[in-house]
């Protein structure tokens, strides 16, 4: 019984820790929000009667975890984890704080309940103090670990949408249209992690910030060496007075260039990914297949000569 409870409670934990760290960005009015009060401040109103499981139940509950233990969290590794939410796209509006709490419920969960399903299984001395090990790298880790796949996600698909992004920028430019308006078309026109980037782009020119600060932000804020190239090209297009559908058309062109480059890579590598399954899976049952009657039939032969 105690072990089917265990398993109840890591069941729980890992789905709560799926659920609340699942990408989904912000609408208008949660970055609207975020820029007017700073990001562990920042806090939905409170839940009315619609509101979902998550925003009556989880989020208060951490919050208020985590702000019972943020007081002794170090300000640099505030500022980390704030810095990781952003790249990860702020999933489910999680503040700093929130997420604090969401790691101190994993480890106050996962780590005792991994404790008390160890008892029940049999294993000797020393796999037990690893399997102990494990079950608190994971009580520990289990949060970061979802948030850089969500960061490293997000950040792939950011990069695969650059280059048909630029292009539309490229082709609203050309038509006239200003380098804010083509922005507002893209991200009319796209959805994705870089259309909400430039969303929130504008909507921090909107509230006053210049267009150079909004767009260095969102560089350091996505962390993609693709997309601070383009920040970098359009600012110093800015400052020397060159075209900026010009430059756009060359950010283009490398864009794709690059996206090229990296399929060809991916293609180098896939030798070397099909090797392991294909020695290990795939010959094995080949042989079978091809080997295994002519093994029954001399089998069958070294009997009947046996006689």
């Amino acid at each position: 019984m105690i072990v089917l409870i265990s398993a109840l409670i890591f069941l729980a934990v890992s789905l709560l820790v799926a659920g609340a760290l699942r990408p989904q960005f912000a609408a208008v009015r949660g970055r609207i929000e975020d820029f007017l009060v700073s990001a562990d401040a920042a806090r939905p109103g409170r839940p009315g009667a619609g509101a979902g499981f998550f925003e009556r139940v989880v989020r208060p509950a951490l919050s208020t975890l985590g702000q019972a233990v943020s007081g002794f969290t170090p300000m640099g590794a505030l500022a980390k984890i704030r810095a990781k939410l952003d790249m990860a796209g702020n999933p489910r509006h999680l503040g700093v704080t929130e997420y604090i709490g969401l790691k101190v419920l994993s480890i106050a969960l996962i780590i005792p309940g991994g404790v008390i399903g160890l008892r029940y299984v049999d294993l000797n001395g020393f796999l037990t103090w690893i399997a102990l090990g494990v079950v608190i790298a994971v009580g520990i880790w289990l949060p970061d670990i979802i948030l850089q796949r969500i960061i490293e996600a997000r950040q792939i698909a950011i990069r695969r949408a650059l280059p048909d992004v630029l292009d539309l920028l490229v082709v609203s430019v050309e038509a006239g249209i200003g380098f804010d308006g083509a922005m507002q078309r893209v991200v009319e026109k796209s959805r994705g992690p870089l259309s909400d980037e430039l969303q929130r782009v504008l909507e921090q020119v909107r509230l006053g910030r210049s267009r150079a600060e909004a767009l260095r932000e969102m560089g350091r804020r996505t962390h993609v060496s693709d997309l601070i190239s383009f920040v970098a090209a359009v600012q110093q297009a800015e400052t020397m007075g060159v075209s900026i559908a010009k430059v756009l058309r060359a950010q283009a062109d490398a864009a794709r260039k690059r996206r090229a480059e990296r399929a060809r890579e991916a293609a180098a590598k896939l030798p070397v990914k099909l090797l392991f399954p294909l020695v290990f899976f795939i010959f094995p049952a080949l042989f079978v297949v091809i080997l295994g009657p002519g093994a029954i039939r001399f089998a069958d032969l070294f009997k009947i000569l046996g006689k």
